[in-house]
């Protein structure tokens, strides 16, 4: 297999643009490789001209990072591209976390069959991949250019003055579903892609999970959770944002026929949230919901006067009571904030004086949170759990 380096041709002769990239050439080299059956394909499952930005999402072990960082290493043997692997935090970008990332690819022979033996591996230092040579003793014999700069969304801030990469227009935010979010991570995020891609227009940004957790940050914040839930597996579709940008979303079927015989052999359980390991649905986290029979126990609302917003959500918080449950909460998604409303939680900008950072100060205010904690408080949907629940993490950080 002999990949060649290819001419370097500037969109519209503008190098702060960004370079043309031959796709198809790049797909034909990679079908070269001959990765497994049994794994996502980018060659064949990747619509590449179609968008700007590709969420892919799959139960474990479909390969689909392995084989995008594969399709990232072939552009960079034809044009010097690079990799900015994203993950959310510097620690998660550590030598002794990343040193083993290209393990499968290595013991695979990958690299050695892309670059006509040159190469064999790679060598992880200070948050920098290089192609490498390793002797039978393991000792790296030769170190190559950088293909792949591992960077991380809290130090967005500091990448701006030392960040400049000129080719690295493959961003892969890998393991992006995550049980905890820093606050304004998706703009910290799209800063990062911003110092990462400068005014390039031949970006393309990658965002990688396994499903989890269908009520997360990033899909709401993509503007893409409601029409995720609704596909089925290897039902791609692109979802155009109100403001133009395109974004191409794959929930990725299982490839492994053999992990059908281990999901029965092993975890054959009617659980909705082992989901990420059999593959097939979304782990979904259940929250209380809203229900009593008001008939045998009269509920009684004791003001409906409290609201909570976060993340573009509005939910009104009606503290309420009866024999049986004492004081509780029943929280449900509203359109507005009324004008006499007595506390508005939030996380961000105070508006006017009811609006309430955090938790509030007030013993009503208290009372609410203590109530939470009490787990006495009821949703309408999960939607509502998981926005409060996001919302409570986001505040205690802060």
């Amino acid at each position: 297999m002999n990949i060649k380096r290819e001419p370097i041709k500037y969109i519209d002769g503008d190098r702060t643009k960004g370079i043309e990239i031959d796709w198809k050439k790049a797909f034909k080299y990679y079908e070269q490789l001959g990765c497994p059956d049994n794994v996502y394909n980018p060659a064949k499952e990747l619509k590449i001209d179609k968008a700007t930005w590709f969420v892919l999402i799959s139960g474990r072990s479909t390969g689909k990072t392995t084989n995008i960082v594969l399709l990232g290493m072939i552009l960079n043997l034809m044009y010097g591209i690079n990799i900015a692997y994203v993950r959310q935090t510097e620690d998660m970008t550590a030598k002794q976390e990343l040193d083993k990332f290209l393990n499968v690819i290595t013991q695979n022979g990958y690299i050695e069959k892309m670059t006509d033996g040159k190469w064999n591996s790679g060598y992880y230092y200070a948050h920098v991949y290089r192609w490498a040579k390793v002797g039978e003793d393991t000792k790296i014999e030769e170190k190559g250019e950088p293909f792949l700069h591992a960077v991380s969304i809290d130090r967005q801030e500091r990448y701006k003055s030392t960040f400049n990469v000129p080719t690295a227009d493959m961003v892969l935010f890998d393991e992006f579903i995550s049980t905890r979010y820093s606050p304004n991570e998706f703009i910290e995020l799209n800063q990062l892609i911003k110092t990462i891609l400068r005014d390039r227009v031949t970006g393309k940004i990658f965002m990688l999970a396994n499903t989890t957790n269908y009520y997360n940050e990033y899909l709401r914040e993509l503007m893409i959770q409601d029409d995720v839930l609704k596909v089925q597996e290897d039902q791609p579709f692109i979802k155009k944002t109100p403001l133009g940008t395109q974004i191409f979303v794959h929930l990725i079927g299982n490839r492994n026929l053999i992990r059908a015989k281990v999901n029965t052999l092993y975890f054959g359980f009617d659980n909705p949230r082992l989901a990420s390991i059999t593959g097939g649905s979304w782990s979904i986290p259940s929250y209380p919901h809203i229900a009593q029979d008001d008939r045998l126990d009269p509920r009684k609302i004791i003001t409906d006067k409290f609201y909570m917003v976060y993340s573009g959500k509005i939910l009104q918080l009606d503290l309420a009571a009866n024999k049986k449950m004492g004081l509780h909460v029943l929280v449900h998604p509203c359109r507005r904030i009324h004008d006499d409303a007595i506390s508005v939680f939030t996380c961000g900008d105070i508006e006017d004086n009811r609006y309430k950072y955090r938790f509030g100060t007030s013993k009503s205010d208290k009372l609410y949170f203590k109530l939470y904690n009490q787990n006495k408080w009821f949703f309408y949907d999960n939607d509502a759990g998981f926005t409060v629940e996001a919302y409570v993490k986001t505040a205690n950080k802060l």
